[in-house]
């Protein structure tokens, strides 16, 4: 047998020396010899081989994510999945300040009941029942909110000094005040010292919160309606104070309340234009625009022995102005998620409620009277469906649960 035909019936063992041998070739037979032709056509089958051969030699790899099935082994890859986490159990370390904001609410709609039975003349044991039942329900506030100062005070230190949640605190001492103001004509002396207490308390709260605001560095998304809380609570100072004898320091406290609640509005209110809308769980609090004119008109009248004047209008007028700009966000409110900043519409209604009522008394009228009327009943139907909503939120267990706090970010 010649040399080609070897090459030609063998092509696995011709393949390396036809392409090695491939320039001797063409001298000794020329450009068209066919060994040169064998060679070429050898060159795919031996690569072939090649591949074939390492395919062979690859070991199968093997993943954690993705083990290798076998014949018999089921397809597991969708059971795979992470464990569901743990529930977390409820704690009074998340207990939010802004629950006194709850307490708020109820203190300022038994006043609110006690102002309207007397200025119609009725019989005021159920305002006496509404009282007890806020002094009872921030009692426990009060007490439940101890515990947590107590066993968790760093979160307590956090908690006063976020741009949201620090803001309640002053909510407590509102609170001492208003019920306070139950006990001026039957026990002055009791209530003057109760009011003192917390006048101070609230004066250092938003002295400690203007300092915190100044300290920082802010973001004009951070500025909420919860910003008038402290500031704004200076106004009760003066409802309070000034049929104790305390006409003076009623005054001051009126002027800082008016002075911030003019600079704090302007900062809110460019807020609420400019940049993006409040978040779902804030909402609510656009309400508290209808406080600080309602607590104006209020201090002033009391500290001028019940006078309705220009200046006491003109702070009647922006607080009925202010309603009539949230009543259209109402049904997008209402559609949120229930949230404990539900109770932000309760206090600022009952404030406007209590200004209506004495400018009802002051001048009379029917016309007067009806408003009067109209905002009792606003009020006691908001405080109503939002003690049902968190009644209903307390059996579910989510009360004292952690959440995230909305704060928008810059």
């Amino acid at each position: 047998m010649s040399q080609d035909d070897r090459a030609v019936t063998d092509p696995d063992d011709a393949a390396v020396p036809a392409d090695r041998d491939a320039p001797a070739a063409e001298t000794a037979t020329g450009p068209s010899a066919p060994v040169k032709t064998v060679a070429v056509k050898a060159k795919p089958r031996k690569a072939a081989k090649r591949k074939a051969k390492a395919k062979k030699a690859k070991p199968p790899v093997s993943t954690p994510d993705a083990p290798p099935k076998t014949a018999t082994e089921p397809n597991t890859t969708a059971v795979a999945e992470a464990p569901a986490a743990a529930p977390i159990p409820a704690s009074l370390q998340h207990m939010p300040a802004g629950l006194f904001g709850a307490g708020l609410g109820i203190a300022g709609f038994a006043t609110a009941w006690r102002e309207t039975l007397v200025a119609f003349q009725l019989s005021p044991v159920p305002a006496i029942i509404l009282a007890g039942i806020a002094c009872g329900v921030f009692i426990a506030l009060l007490a439940l909110y101890a515990v947590k100062v107590l066993r968790h005070f760093d979160a307590v230190k956090a908690e006063f000094r976020h741009p949201i949640q620090g803001n309640f605190f002053a909510a407590a001492t509102m609170t001492a005040m208003i019920l306070t103001s139950n006990l001026v004509t039957t026990l002055p002396g009791i209530a003057t010292v109760i009011w003192a207490v917390a006048a101070i308390a609230n004066l250092t709260v938003t002295i400690v919160i203007i300092s915190i605001w100044m300290s920082r560095d802010g973001h004009i998304s951070h500025a909420a309606p919860v910003w008038f809380i402290p500031v704004v609570g200076n106004l009760i100072i003066p409802i309070v104070g000034a049929p104790l004898g305390y006409t003076d320091i009623g005054w001051m406290m009126f002027a800082v309340g008016l002075l911030f609640w003019v600079v704090l509005f302007t900062i809110v209110f460019y807020r609420l234009l400019f940049e993006a809308r409040l978040e779902g769980p804030l909402r609510p609090s656009l309400f508290i625009l209808i406080a600080p004119p309602s607590l104006c008109f209020i201090a002033y009248a009391v500290l001028n022995g019940g006078l309705v004047d220009g200046p006491a209008l003109m702070f009647l007028g922006l607080a009925l102005f202010t309603l009539l700009i949230l009543l259209p966000q109402v049904p997008s409110m209402l559609r949120l998620p229930f949230g404990l900043g539900w109770w932000s519409y309760t206090f600022p209604l009952a404030a406007l409620s209590v200004a209506c009522t004495l400018y009802a008394d002051a001048v009379g009228g029917v016309v007067p009277a009806a408003l009067a009327l109209a905002a009792i009943a606003l009020v006691t139907l908001a405080v109503a469906v939002v003690t049902v909503q968190t009644i209903r939120y307390i059996l579910a267990g989510k009360i004292f649960l952690p959440t995230e706090s909305p704060l928008p970010k810059p």
